[in-house]
């Protein structure tokens, strides 16, 4: 596929490099709103909309932070707005689309995959890494370069990842969905189970964990429990465009008749199923 082939998508966006990289979702209009809408649902989920162990940050902090893989740019400008006196970086494999940010908040392109990232050692404060199971091909090589990055003793690395809906091995209505994940993302080294192992991924690369702790919640919708039935629903939504959008791709690479995936697609997040989610938050510092 090229930027060309695409008429959904935001040309200047799919670069050689989105195309070049595993991450099976291309940066269109669409999948920015998408990331958006995620990383509010999520806010809900984890109960803020920067990071659980801190909570509150006072507004006068000049703290130098990097937000990894920023997407559309959200959360790094959401804090930059917070903490108008520190200084934000985000990166992601394509120029971020953020149409509203501060002046302290800056973008650069960058591959977390091709260390070492155009940083420099020991900078910053906090580090924010979330949701790049889908791009991540070496999750050890990739932390050991944020602990490059990141400020011995103070600064702290927050990761965020969430698992994917299980797919039972025995289950014959999502055979096809395990194989193509297989023939896909599975070649590229990417696990979508990856997150439970995350804090094993941090200890390899001579970290100390100081905060691990997973976040349980539901897809689909939940009468008995109507706080869990509304973020459920809406993650539910938010899962099942993604997913879709990744059988799409996936099919298009592989030159596969996309419609018997998307069917188990379909089925595979069905609300009746209810399958459970999980998301992994990890802190870890660069003690020395």
């Amino acid at each position: 596929m090229t930027p060309e082939d695409d008429p959904a998508g935001d040309a200047s966006l799919v670069t050689d490099l989105v195309l070049r990289s595993p991450y099976p979702l291309l940066p269109t209009p669409d999948e920015i709103e998408r990331i958006e809408f995620q990383h509010s649902v999520v806010s809900q989920i984890l109960g803020c909309r920067f990071l659980p162990t801190i909570g509150h940050f006072d507004i006068h902090s000049r703290l130098s932070i990097l937000d990894c893989g920023s997407g559309s740019g959200t959360w790094a400008s959401e804090i930059g707005f917070a903490l108008p006196e520190s200084t934000v970086t985000g990166f992601d494999i394509f120029d971020v689309p953020c149409k509203f940010k501060p002046a302290n908040v800056d973008f650069v392109v960058a591959d977390a995959n091709d260390p070492p990232m155009p940083f420099a050692d020991s900078t910053y404060d906090i580090i924010h890494s979330r949701f790049l199971l889908l791009g991540i091909t070496n999750w050890v090589r990739y932390i050991s370069e944020l602990k490059r990055l990141v400020k011995p003793n103070t600064g702290e690395i927050h990761m965020i990842e969430i698992t994917a809906p299980p797919l039972p091995a025995g289950d014959d209505d999502t055979k096809m969905i395990r194989d193509l994940v297989d023939a896909s993302l599975g070649q590229a080294n990417i696990s979508i189970f990856m997150a439970s192992k995350l804090g094993d991924y941090c200890r390899a690369a001579g970290l100390t964990i100081t905060h691990e702790k997973m976040y349980p919640f539901a897809y689909g919708d939940w009468p008995e429990d109507p706080e869990q039935s509304r973020v459920g629903g809406l993650m539910l939504s938010c899962t099942m465009e993604g997913v879709q959008k990744i059988a799409m791709r996936l099919c298009e690479t592989k030159g596969y008749d996309s419609k018997p995936y998307m069917a188990q697609v379909a089925a595979y997040l069905d609300q009746k199923r209810k399958p459970a989610g999980e998301i992994w938050y990890i802190v870890a510092k660069k003690m020395e």
